[in-house]
């Protein structure tokens, strides 16, 4: 059978002076809105991003893309906390994001959502309490999109011809981390480091993801080295959590010491990485001495 391919004109491109479409041989994004603006190119780049991150998490789960990347996510027992812990994570940075979520939006967190500016709101459900509610903001876009699962295989297009590979989506969990230190964390610790790397895994690389409870209290990605993305990523965390603990997880190895130390100077307790520098060893000593639960990924987790 013949798939029948459907092509759609879009606002604009990355910029208002591209031309831009969309071909799909799938149900189109459009069919999934309820209201709002007409769609952009640079939202469906964003809804494929979230969309992505948010299927690696099966508790309730709020995710604030800005620019492709997650600025603040949050994990809770609620829909309603998850949000506002996600939005809490990084305010001025969600401002005119785009918010994800994994349950049923209704009427008393649309009230909450609505009280700042967002450009989308994704959720597999909405109570007709709350698309009243958000609808009253004319060009706030809603989708109604099922929890996706990540499809087998992702391309993306070159000057040198279309790039194919498989996608990785492989589980994150405690099979995937293995402790090279002495100190053992904590159960609940060890579900804010699996938590980090869920995170991390969707950020442009070089990227870091601090957090505690469940919450991303600073992110460090698209940095051409990995010391300043952690900079980056620690001064968020004192700007909105001051001297909490945190956990962080890497995308990639630390080549050198100066980036866990800066990690151990500013009360990190544990850190997940890939293994594969020549420098392991020397990371997993000072780990040791300064008893920071150090542990090694399966494999690395890049986003180029």
């Amino acid at each position: 059978m013949r798939l029948k391919h459907r092509k759609v004109k879009l606002r604009y491109g990355e910029n208002p002076n591209q031309d831009a479409h969309l071909v799909s041989i799938s149900k189109p994004i459009f069919d999934y809105q309820i209201s709002g603006k007409k769609i952009s190119y640079n939202n469906i780049i964003d809804l494929d991003s979230g969309i992505k991150c948010l299927s690696e998490f099966t508790e309730p789960t709020s995710i604030i893309v800005k620019h492709t990347n997650p600025c603040g996510v949050a994990s809770a027992k609620d829909i309603k906390k998850a949000f506002i812990k996600s939005y809490e994570s990084d305010k001025k940075s969600a401002f005119g994001g785009i918010i994800f979520l994994n349950r049923k939006v209704n009427s008393d967190l649309a009230l909450i959502i609505s009280k700042n500016f967002f450009e989308m709101v994704v959720a597999p459900e909405f109570a007709d309490g709350a698309i009243n509610i958000l609808k009253l903001k004319k060009n706030l876009i809603l989708l109604k999109i099922p929890n996706y699962k990540n499809k087998p295989d992702e391309y993306r297009s070159t000057l040198f011809g279309d790039l194919y590979q498989t996608r990785d989506i492989k589980p994150i969990n405690e099979k995937f981390i293995k402790l090279v230190t002495s100190k053992k964390a904590a159960s609940k610790s060890i579900q804010d480091l699996i938590f980090s790397l869920k995170v991390v895994k969707h950020l442009k690389s070089n990227a870091v993801v601090l957090s505690k409870n469940k919450q991303t209290v600073g992110l460090g990605h698209g940095q051409t080295n990995r010391v300043d993305a952690l900079n980056f990523a620690i001064k968020n965390k004192k700007n909105y959590f001051k001297k909490s603990t945190f956990v962080c997880a890497s995308d990639g190895f630390f080549p050198f010491t100066d980036s866990i130390n800066i990690l151990n100077r500013n009360g990190c307790t544990i850190l997940a990485q890939p293994s594969g520098s020549i420098n392991d060893e020397k990371i997993i000593s000072f780990a040791n001495k300064h008893k920071i639960s150090l542990y090694f990924t399966k494999h690395r987790l890049f986003k180029h």
